[in-house]
């Protein structure tokens, strides 16, 4: 019987791995807090400073840097000699080494973060055992992130363990040390950055291959730049392929606007229904009711833990990635009776990612990242605007922030009910919205990611008897756009800042 040796930061899908591993016979050899948390969940657990008889030193510095610990991993299993001189070592076998890092790039990212801080988030040991296992990968399986862990479970139970997925565990390990490293020595040497903080070297290194891109004729892969990009953490379902990541990034941009039960729900990188609830459940109803024609092969985020009755409610439609902060056991074992949906989780205290990068024919555009909302909410028309009002002005804003331009936004009641995204003239996607919205618009709300250069979006909002507009203001117009909202009794409040998305 051999080991399995995990030492993780990020424990999300552990508790199903470990217990598949240990029905397949395998001991569980483990460091600090990991063994501290897989014991609480009732695992019969072995510390490393146990087996090695070594404790740890240096104040946790140095755990599992030991001959026993790297011969176990490293010694050739067809090798005689090598086989010899273990058993004098009095050393097992550890054919499965689950390991991730400390999260450095997070550290670094904090904005009081201090050298001596970043440095004791430098991870020696784990980054060691990913090195030798991944270097044995004929005999050592490596995992390092939880997006693995379902395939190898699958893998271990069927007894399928092909060279060429141990080899490709093996180029992911190395892959994500060679990331490590550069964040490292990217924030050591801080002349690297120009004033904008981009790196004067940007090394794309592939995270995930895919099949193919947009369309099938496309070469395509997820690639890391080193700039604090979000590890992809999924748990169930097929692979995941170019068209989702970038829906599932529209998805996530929207969802971390809110707080409390929020969810989004997107289709072709375009919000088709966003609402909040008193429930995770009440907030997906509601959403998918936006728009459920749209919904159909959607991807739905959710700010929050899915639990088993949501389950139920997200089961009943064909969805393609369901992204939560958590998934309950109960809700894992509704949803993944579904085998190619696909199950991702986040963790909403993720640093922000410092800048956007987009490439043309001409060069490489790069910005910041869009994270404000509203320079100033003023009231700009004589019509009543409540308190109220002013709150669901501003969830409509936050919607549309992340509507294709021209964006339009239509709300009630903090959820969408109709959505005009990616014309090119303001009025159509107006005439878009209120059209999906219908009869719902009597008494809602309406956003528009720029301002109005005509009243004829104002006049056509007023039909549909629309209450109150927010929009940036800023036109030459403004004066006739105010004038024809007080003559027909809506409200208008300007916030001085736009959100073009293009």
């Amino acid at each position: 019987m051999s080991f399995a040796l995990i030492s993780v930061h990020d424990k999300d899908g552990l508790e199903p791995l470990v217990r598949v591993i240990i029905e397949m016979g395998y001991k569980i050899l483990s460091t600090g807090g990991t063994a501290d948390y897989l014991r609480k969940l009732g695992f019969k657990i072995t510390d490393v400073k146990t087996y090695t008889n070594s404790p740890e030193a240096l104040g946790g510095r140095v755990k599992t840097l030991h001959p026993k610990i790297y011969a176990g991993i490293l010694f050739k299993r067809d090798d005689k000699d090598h086989i010899q001189e273990i058993e004098n070592m009095g050393v097992e076998a550890i054919d499965i080494v689950i390991v991730n890092l400390y999260p450095f790039k997070d550290t670094v990212a904090k904005p009081l973060c201090t050298l001596a801080q970043a440095i004791e988030d430098i991870d020696i040991g784990g980054v060691t055992l990913i090195r030798a296992a991944a270097k044995n990968f004929q005999n050592v399986a490596i995992l390092i992130n939880p997006s693995q862990y379902g395939e190898f479970t699958k893998r271990l139970k069927e007894g399928r363990f092909e060279i060429e997925y141990k080899r490709s565990l093996a180029s992911e390990a190395y892959n994500l040390t060679n990331l490590y490293d550069r964040a490292i020595s990217f924030y050591l040497d801080i002349t690297r950055n120009d004033q904008m903080g981009v790196p004067s070297e940007l090394k794309p290194t592939l995270i995930l291959p895919m099949r193919y891109g947009e369309n099938p004729h496309q070469h395509a892969g997820l690639y890391s730049l080193g700039l604090n990009e979000r590890p992809i953490v999924q748990l169930h379902g097929k692979e995941l392929s170019y068209n989702n990541i970038l829906d599932t990034d529209a998805a996530l941009q929207t969802l971390l606007e809110f707080d409390g039960n929020a969810v989004v729900i997107v289709k072709h990188l375009t919000p088709c229904g966003v609402a909040i609830g008193s429930t995770i459940k009440e907030a997906y109803e509601h959403a998918l009711e936006s728009d459920p024609v749209s919904a159909y092969g959607g991807i739905v985020a959710l700010n929050g833990s899915v639990d088993e009755e949501t389950a139920n409610e997200i089961s009943k439609q064909f969805t393609e990635i369901v992204l939560a902060q958590s998934f309950t056991s109960d809700a894992l074992k509704i949803l993944m009776k579904k085998k190619n949906l696909r199950l991702l989780t986040f963790k909403p205290d993720h640093s922000k990612t410092p800048m956007l990068l987009r490439t043309t024919l001409f060069g490489t555009l790069i910005q910041e990242p869009d994270y404000s909302l509203i320079q100033e909410m003023k009231i700009v028309g004589t019509a009543n605007i409540c308190e109220t009002d002013m709150t669901e002005l501003a969830f409509a804003m936050s919607v549309v922030k992340h509507v294709k331009s021209n964006g339009i936004s239509i709300t009630k009641d903090f959820k969408t009910v109709g959505i005009g995204a990616g014309q090119p003239n303001r009025v159509g996607s107006v005439k878009i919205a209120l059209d999906q919205a219908d009869k719902k618009a009597y008494g809602a709300y309406l956003a528009s990611d720029g301002y109005f250069p005509f009243p004829d979006s104002i006049e056509l909002a007023s039909k549909y008897g629309i209450k109150a507009i927010i929009e940036p203001g800023g036109s030459v117009k403004d004066s006739e756009i105010i004038e024809i909202a007080n003559k027909l009794g809506i409200g208008l409040v300007f916030t001085g800042q736009r959100h073009f998305l293009h």
